[in-house]
């Protein structure tokens, strides 16, 4: 799970990073810029956060929420995002008094770490840094994940900062996203088998020299003649053996479709609606239809992405 979230969150730092560094007209001036608040954050980094005595530490924070450029954040997330949570939370400080100053990149910032965090009270934080946000509430990326993430997880999250944000816009989304469907292979059919083959022979050696064989015979007289014959000698030697392959067929794999339900969802859906309908997508699409979810549902419209 932690490396699906981080995941998530360097495609997100590494998109809005991008956007940052795209605001100047130059892009040299843009390099300069990112490459020299890069430099500045690490130098502080380096100097206060890591030390051992909070009061250098302090030290530090107090500089990092004087920066008031929007240039800087992406250094910013560079630096301070990564395992160590002291660090995360204060970019977290960062973040909320820069979107306060309606920074699109902070807010943008602020919606990835809420869905792409590994500790809950960091998510939380950063929920809360955007409910706190005086005008419309940013919640672009959030719908974005809750309509396209494929990892159950992130959305879930994106659900539940949803509901918190009071976002009546997302309750389509999260009607669609109530109950999925998968097609999952699930085992498959191997056909083996044992074939057995028992050979039986028998093998003569060389002729060893002739000897001679008696025989006997009536002569007319009614008396008994005696010759001899000369006959080769030959042995006979019996020969079994049993020879045993195994045979295999082609797999042949077995699917299903699986209905997963999600509870973060439908705990969404109760918070923003007040109504009940369980896990009936059916049941929640003709209360939207009715002229109740028309007072407090906006009509659906297509939502668009941007990139970054």
């Amino acid at each position: 799970m932690r490396r699906v979230v981080s995941v998530c969150l360097i495609v997100g730092v590494c998109a809005l990073a991008a956007r940052a560094a795209a605001a100047p007209e130059n892009k040299e001036t843009a390099d300069a810029a990112y490459t020299g608040w890069l430099k500045k954050i690490r130098l502080i980094e380096i100097r206060h956060l890591r030390s051992s005595t909070p009061a250098e530490f302090q030290k530090g924070r107090r500089q990092i929420l004087d920066i008031k450029d929007e240039a800087a954040i992406g250094p910013m997330v560079s630096v301070l995002y990564g395992p160590n949570a002291q660090y995360r939370g204060l970019l977290i400080e960062a973040l909320t008094e820069l979107a306060s100053a309606d920074s699109d990149v902070a807010q943008a910032y602020l919606q990835e770490i809420a869905v792409g965090d590994g500790s809950a009270p960091h998510r939380r934080r950063a929920v809360d840094a955007l409910k706190a946000y005086s005008g419309e509430k940013p919640t672009g990326r959030l719908m974005a994940h809750l309509a396209m993430q494929e990892v159950p997880v992130i959305r879930a999250r994106a659900a539940t900062a949803l509901a918190t944000l009071d976002e009546k816009r997302a309750i389509w989304l999260l009607v669609e996203r109530l109950v999925t469907e998968d097609v999952r292979m699930v085992g498959g059919e191997v056909w083996t088998g044992t074939m057995q083959l028992d050979i039986r022979a028998q093998m003569a050696d060389a002729p060893r020299p002739f000897r001679q064989v008696p025989i006997q015979a009536a002569t007319p007289a009614g008396g008994i003649a005696t010759a001899f014959i000369e006959l080769p000698e030959v042995n006979v030697v019996d020969v079994a053996t049993t020879i045993a392959m195994t045979q295999h067929g082609e797999p042949i794999p077995r699917y299903q479709r699986v209905r997963t339900e999600h509870p973060e969802v439908l705990a969404a859906l109760k918070k923003l609606t007040g109504k009940d309908f369980g896990y009936n997508q059916a049941a929640w699409q003709k209360w939207l239809q009715s002229e109740e979810a028309a007072k407090v549902v906006p009509a659906w419209e297509p939502l668009r992405f941007k990139a970054g």
